[in-house]
C-alpha cells in the first residue's frame, strides 16, 4: 500500500480499541487486507469484518464468503444501503468494546466505509461518493456517548497493476480506464461466469463478448455513422451499470 496511506491507517489502528474492516461481498478475498488484519490482531485489538453490499450477491455466495473468513475476526453481513445487518454490527461493537471505545473503520476504496458509518449513525454524517479515493483524511463521528467512529482513507494496493481488477473492486473509476471496451468485455465474461442469467435480465441479451456490446449499442440507439454500433459507448453503459450496482454477478 502507499506509504502515506500505510502511516495513516497504522495510526488509526494504534488509536482504536476496535477495528472494522469493510469488504465487498462480491469480492471478499480481493478486498480484504490480510496484512492489516494481522497488524490489528497482533496489536491486541478486536477485529470485526463487515461484509458490505450483501444485497448484490446471492445467499449462497454470501455463505461462501463467510466460510472463507476464519477467527479471530467476527464476521457480519450487511447492506449499508438497505440498513440490513446494522443492528447486528452495533451489537458486535458493544460486545467487543465493553464500554467506551474508539472504533476505526478501514478498507479499500468503494467498499462502502463511509456508507457503513452513516448507516450506524442512522443519518448522513460523512460524505460518500462512487469515486475511488474520495475520503481524503480521517473523519471522526460520535456514534453515541460510548463509541467514537474513525473513518479512514481508502487503502490502495501499492503493487496492483491490473486496471480491470482495480475497477472491479471499485479502486479505479470508469473514466480512468485506459481501454473501456477491453474492460467491458472482461466484465461481461466475469458476470456470465458467475451469474449466467444477469445479462439477459438486465439487457435482454444472450450473446457473448463483443456481440453483447453491439446489441446493447443497437438497443440503446448508440450508433455511429452508417448505423454501425458504437461499442465504446455500450462499454461505458455496462461499466457504469456495474459501478452503480445495477449489474450483479
Amino acid at each position: 500500500m502507499r506509504k502515506s496511506f500505510a502511516s495513516r491507517v497504522g495510526r488509526i489502528i494504534r488509536q482504536s480499541d476496535i477495528v472494522i474492516e469493510v469488504v465487498d461481498a462480491r469480492f471478499p478475498e480481493e478486498t480484504r487486507n490480510r496484512a492489516l488484519e494481522s497488524k490489528v490482531v497482533d496489536s491486541g485489538k478486536k477485529l470485526i469484518i463487515a461484509i458490505n453490499k450483501a444485497d448484490l450477491v446471492s445467499k449462497e455466495r454470501a455463505k461462501r464468503a463467510k466460510r472463507g473468513i476464519s477467527k479471530p475476526a467476527v464476521c457480519v453481513f450487511l447492506s449499508a444501503k438497505d440498513r440490513k445487518g446494522v443492528k447486528r454490527l452495533m451489537r458486535e461493537i458493544g460486545i467487543a468494546g465493553k464500554g467506551k471505545s474508539v472504533v476505526g473503520v478501514i478498507g479499500y476504496p468503494n467498499t462502502g466505509k463511509s456508507s457503513v458509518i452513516n448507516a450506524l449513525k442512522g443519518r448522513k454524517v460523512v460524505r460518500t461518493s462512487r469515486k475511488a479515493g474520495f475520503t481524503r483524511g480521517e473523519q471522526l463521528v460520535r456514534l453515541n456517548q460510548e463509541v467514537m467512529l474513525v473513518d479512514s482513507p481508502g487503502v490502495i494496493p501499492f503493487n496492483e497493476r491490473d486496471e480491470f481488477k482495480l475497477f472491479l473492486v471499485g479502486a479505479k473509476n470508469v473514466q480512468d480506464l485506459g481501454d473501456r471496451e477491453l474492460a467491458a468485455l472482461k466484465l461481461i465474461e466475469f458476470v456470465q461466469k458467475n451469474n449466467s442469467g444477469e445479462l439477459k435480465k438486465k439487457y435482454g441479451i444472450l450473446g457473448k463478448g463483443e456481440k453483447v456490446l453491439e446489441e446493447i449499442a443497437v438497443k440503446r440507439k448508440k450508433l455511429l455513422k452508417g448505423g454501425v454500433p458504437d461499442t465504446n459507448a455500450a462499454a461505458g453503459i455496462v461499466l457504469e451499470d456495474w459501478a452503480r450496482g445495477r449489474l450483479k454477478d
